[in-house]
């Protein structure tokens, strides 16, 4: 173990919460953006993974207004349906951070794949003053763009309280950032990686005999892709912690530990992936009671990178501390090594338990080059299957299924820019239209291309380009235009505005993925009809 390496229990770090220092810069002030979940009723006990539980997608900024961010910590906190009240510890399960993989690669225009999970806290990562945090070394942060999303679950448990009356919660998220643009230096670039240690599926659903769930743990037990055969734990949410390794082996991540001790080792070079050598600053750690350790050790040179000890509290369940991995200087994580995760619980009970062992990496990122406003707003334009287009308009707001062409994406990129915003409409008996004097590269037209009702047109001549709402079928544009998008809700939308003869494109935007979820359109106005 290096010997700058400072792990929770030993030292509470009592500094001001999510602040860190640039060489030869002045103290800056973090900003925060605070995210409250849903009111989580609790009706009786929930073992992990088991109680309410909700997800949101939030933007660290302003998504209209691209900029380069800096991601330090992230905290969060159980508390009553005031937002203000905290409520015990022990009713944390966990919260999870995710970035859209995709989208992260083409904001910063990276080689690598990304990881989704940005940062995992649980229970046993206390906080003094309350609550639990993940927090980066002084001078190191996740670039995080503001207008890419990220996606927040949140989840409560209960373990203790028999017969629980009344108890209403939530989580309260803090993130703290600062804004690139303010900084004379930027902090150290960091990019995410998570490693989970699982044990191999029966075939049968029965349960493994007690050998093979109890091996020692030191130079006599036996290393592998898992030295344990066992079943998927039944609070297992779906099939989400469930994998198959290059060999083919159905492998689970969130397993039963029977009562005893039980020691995992288990190969996860295939699951970290590592593009290139790198230095491992930070690593939080996700555990389930009766854990006593999770160990990352290198398999080819023999070395422990980290050893996390988790602390049961006493004649309840739970964790009150597993401990974190904080590095200035770094260790060096090697593309070429093999590496172990290690994972020992001791169950004391007469029941099965259930059980997970993850470790959440951060480190350095060789890659990053930062990208300008600009860049960021073009490589925001990623269009996939099932990418949603809104129309907010003066008459209301209409969404529409983006087919997956060039001509989308060429669309997309205008309105990143502000194209159309705040233009004015041209009615024809048969189409709504919306035009801007701009001048753009030639686009192959699509095969598919018929000027029905409830399809949107892009039409373009030598210097001006314009969005067209087909209202009757329309074959005249068959062959200068191009359909990029089918209208689904808010067709009320587009009577409104022909009954009106009048409306106004205000804004337009591309979602996807659980974007599309959470959105709201507004209902149509009423207007008299011309």
């Amino acid at each position: 173990m290096t010997h700058d390496v400072i792990l929770t229990f030993v030292k509470n770090r009592l500094l001001p919460l999510f602040v860190f220092l640039l060489a030869a810069a002045p103290l800056l002030s973090v900003e925060q953006k605070q995210v409250f979940s849903s009111v989580y009723p609790i009706v009786k006990k929930y073992k992990s993974m088991e109680g309410p539980a909700g997800v949101q997608t939030i933007y660290l900024g302003d998504r209209t207004k691209p900029e380069l961010l800096w991601l330090t910590a992230i905290k969060t906190e159980v508390v009553g349906a005031d937002g203000k009240t905290l409520m015990s510890p022990e009713l944390m399960c966990h919260m999870n951070v995710d970035i859209d993989p995709a989208r992260h690669k083409a904001l910063f225009n990276l080689k690598r794949y990304p990881a989704a999970r940005l940062m995992t806290i649980s229970q046993g990562m206390r906080v003094p003053g309350g609550g639990f945090a993940a927090r980066l070394p002084e001078g190191f942060a996740f670039p995080i763009a503001s207008n890419e999303p990220l996606y927040v679950m949140t989840q409560v448990l209960n373990h203790n309280i028999e017969h629980p009356k009344n108890l209403n919660v939530r989580h309260r998220v803090t993130f703290e950032f600062v804004r690139d643009r303010d900084l004379e230096q930027h902090p150290m670039p960091l990019f995410n990686l998570g490693i989970s240690g699982m044990v191999q599926m029966t075939m049968t659903g029965v349960a493994p005999p007690p050998s093979a769930a109890t091996a020692g743990e030191g130079a006599g037990a036996t290393h592998g892709a898992s030295c344990l055969i066992g079943m998927r734990a039944p609070n297992a949410t779906g099939m989400s912690s469930d994998y198959v390794d290059p060999q083919g082996r159905h492998l689970t991540g969130h397993w039963v530990v029977p009562p005893g001790k039980q020691v995992n080792t288990n190969d996860v070079t295939w699951f970290m992936n590592l593009p290139y050598d790198a230095k491992l600053h930070y690593a939080a750690v996700h555990l389930h009671p009766y854990a006593q350790s999770l160990t990352l050790r290198d398999a080819t040179s023999g070395t422990v990178v980290f050893k996390a000890e988790a602390k049961n509290p006493k004649g309840r369940i739970g964790l009150d501390r597993v401990d974190a991995f904080i590095s200035l200087a770094g260790v060096p994580i090697y593309k070429e090594h093999k590496y172990e995760l290690i994972s020992v619980y001791n169950n004391p009970t007469k029941q099965n338990a259930d059980s997970m062992a993850s470790m959440f990496l951060a480190l350095d990122d060789p890659e990053f080059v930062a990208p300008t406003t600009v860049e960021l707003a073009e490589r925001a334009v990623t269009i996939v299957n099932g990418s949603g287009l809104v129309l907010r308009t003066s008459s209301g707001d209409l969404g529409a299924m983006l087919a997956n062409n060039p001509t989308s994406v060429q669309f997309a990129k205008l309105i990143a820019r502000g194209a159309f915003r705040d233009t004015e409409a041209k009615f024809t008996d048969s189409t709504i239209t919306f035009t801007a004097k701009l001048t753009i590269p030639e686009i192959p037209r699509e095969a598919n291309n018929e000027h029905v009702p409830g399809v949107i047109s892009f039409c373009w001549t030598e210097d001006e380009v314009s969005v067209v709402i087909v209202t009757r079928k329309s074959p005249e544009l068959d062959s200068r235009c191009t359909v990029f998008a089918q209208i689904g809700p808010g067709a009320e939308v587009v009577r409104a505005m022909t009954a009106s003869g009048s409306g106004k494109l205000v804004a337009a935007e591309i979602l996807s993925g659980p974007e599309l979820n959470e959105l709201t359109l507004a209902p149509a106005k009423k207007v008299a009809s011309r």
